[in-house]
């Protein structure tokens, strides 16, 4: 599984210069994240459907800071054999995580996409209705969607 013929090219001191920086932004990610996931817990405004998308965005990520690169560090900088049971596992959670965050970023910016051309169609459609604002709740108002 793992590559027995990898040599690591760094110095002892570059190594552990690396493997600092490295933790930093693991921690960095995690904490941004974990900031996000938060904000979304506590502030009930948050919650709409825009704001999923970014809540699964954000424990995706959440996640490739607490597995993903923890196990990357020592792997890459110290040659650090994990065992076939422990490599597979990493890759296959770190495949998993990093495909479910580019899915989550395809899915915001269709999302984006469409509120755009929601608000454009809007626009077109009935530029002089002071209810005509895609962002506005349907339920209190006409829009011009529901013609």
């Amino acid at each position: 599984m793992l590559d027995t013929n990898y040599t690591n090219n760094f110095s002892p001191g570059t190594c552990i210069t690396l493997a600092f920086l490295m933790t930093l932004v693991a921690f960095a990610i995690m904490l941004g994240n974990a900031v996000v996931i938060l904000a979304f817990v506590v502030d009930k405004k948050l919650r709409h459907r825009s704001n999923y998308f970014l809540l699964n965005l954000a424990i995706s990520d959440f996640f490739v800071g607490v597995i993903s690169i923890p196990l990357y560090i020592p792997y890459t900088l110290y040659n650090w054999d994990l065992g076939d049971k422990l490599c597979t596992f990493w890759l296959i959670i770190d495949y998993l995580l990093c495909t479910a965050s580019v899915y989550n970023i395809v899915l915001i910016s269709y999302d984006r996409y469409q509120l755009v051309l929601n608000a454009a169609y809007c626009w077109v459609t009935c530029p002089s209705s002071p209810f005509c604002c895609p962002f506005e709740d349907s339920r209190s108002h006409t829009t011009c969607f529901s013609q």
